[in-house]
């Protein structure tokens, strides 16, 4: 029986819910290995890792950063042209990372729910669909990248 009207829900069991490939299976009722070729085949692992790289993951290790150099402003007797550079770069790559991820992040979102709505209206257009999924969102991250 094909069970491929399943991928996206596992998918987002996957990605979003973080949950195991024996925890997929026994949920929807699939054998292990039929979710590990699904994960390995729409590329599972990268889209989650891009999911979980949030803005405020890298926010906080920019404001971070950002706060040792402000501390040490403070403990000096002016600012040093280099500090200086240091904190604009920073301010400029925390106001640019919301755009950028804003752009991904909505990306994935409206994908997974295509995927969906081809899954419930046309199967085959979603299989794929799917196929080409993971090189559209690499597109995506270098298209996006940086600005």
């Amino acid at each position: 029986m094909d069970k491929s009207h399943l991928i996206p829900q596992a998918e987002k069991m996957f990605i979003r819910e973080h949950r195991t490939g024996q925890e997929i299976a026994e949920a929807l009722g699939l054998h292990p290995s039929t979710v590990s070729r699904w994960k390995d085949a729409y590329k599972w692992d990268e889209r989650r890792r891009d999911l979980q790289a949030s803005v405020q993951t890298i926010s906080e290790k920019l404001m971070h950063l950002l706060a040792k150099d402000v501390e040490k402003l403070e403990n000096a007797d002016g600012l040093d042209p280099a500090t200086w550079d240091k904190i604009n770069k920073a301010v400029k790559s925390i106001k640019s990372l919301d755009k950028e991820v804003d752009i991904l992040g909505n990306t994935i979102i409206v994908m997974e729910h295509l995927i969906t709505y081809l899954g419930m209206k046309h199967g085959a257009l979603q299989r794929q669909f799917q196929e080409v999924l993971p090189d559209f969102l690499i597109y995506m991250r270098e298209t996006f990248k940086g600005q």
